[in-house]
């Protein structure tokens, strides 16, 4: 009878665990896949940038009203800021880079939603773009004229953008726009990496649009410590490349992206399903002990 209690006892934590583990052994959503060790932990541990791509990250600091961005993967004197609304003079304004830090604000106190930060390099025949966007709090413009403004020659656009509280998320599809010179660019061949270590690709069709995956490559522990804090987050960059003449282009767009709602819901529910398991078998196993004494 013991044994069989025991039996019970473990079934119902291997089921409950099983619930809880489920959606991470699923294989990697998406073209890519994930590497062994992901630049995120290399980056954590040489303190080298987690991508070689130009980059423009949430950094520490900016002040009152500001956000903060550090560049990486790029050398630039300025960051542009394209705001959605406000003032004519205040729609495009050049930041200073300090320490491979600038400090970029909205174009008006009270004027929010998306802003559009993007900086520049040319070395060498190669014109390097770092992009993305950073929401402001506060209400404003709605971003569509924001990104059919034309704001480099090779571009990466969000067709659309998340919306305000929401994110680019594990297993979703998003699509993006490339356009040079202003219009859409067909069969231009588009890429994906992330903080994690996944690498997609994914070419634009007729009118200039890629559709990509975003990879399922949070590990269980991520979304559980995502789920009792901070909400887990981590980096991606879309980059694309052409060539004319004598020039090469190389834009890229980052942002970040969470994991699928499911998967937290999945560990709460697994985690529960066990507990039960153990409060129904303990009684059973008390008794059968005393009956033995």
């Amino acid at each position: 009878m013991i044994l069989k209690v025991h039996v019970l006892l473990a079934g119902l934590l291997i089921v409950g665990g099983a619930q809880a583990q489920h959606q991470d052994h699923s294989p990697v959503v998406g073209q890519g896949a994930s590497t062994a060790v992901s630049p995120k932990a290399v980056a954590r541990a040489t303190g080298a940038p987690w991508s070689s791509l130009p980059t423009l990250s949430a950094s520490f600091g900016g002040g009152r009203g500001a956000a903060a961005l550090r560049l990486s993967g790029i050398d630039a004197d300025k960051v542009t800021v394209f705001a959605p609304g406000g003032a004519s003079e205040r729609r495009v304004v050049d930041y200073p880079v300090a320490d491979g830090r600038a400090s970029i604000q909205a174009s008006a106190p009270m004027m929010g939603n998306y802003h559009w930060a993007q900086a520049r390099e040319v070395r060498n025949g190669v014109t390097r773009v770092a992009s993305t966007v950073w929401y402001f709090s506060n209400p404003g413009d709605a971003p569509t004229s924001l990104l059919e403004r034309r704001k480099s020659e090779l571009e990466i656009v969000p067709q659309p953008l998340p919306r305000e509280h929401a994110h680019y998320r594990e297993s979703e599809k998003w699509r993006f726009l490339v356009r040079w010179q202003g219009q859409p660019l067909p069969g231009q061949a588009l890429t994906l990496e992330t903080e994690h270590g996944s690498r997609s690709m994914a070419f634009t069709d007729d009118e200039g649009v890629a559709t990509l995956v975003f990879p399922r490559d949070f590990g269980a522990q991520k979304v559980e410590a995502g789920a009792h804090g901070r909400r887990e987050r981590a980096g991606f960059v879309l980059s694309t490349a052409y060539s004319t003449g004598d020039q090469t282009y190389l834009t890229a767009f980052n942002h970040v992206y969470v994991p699928e709602a499911e998967r937290s819901r999945s560990l709460a529910w697994g985690a529960a399903f066990g507990f039960v398991g153990m409060m129904i078998a303990t009684p059973l196993l008390r008794r059968k002990e005393s009956d033995h004494a």
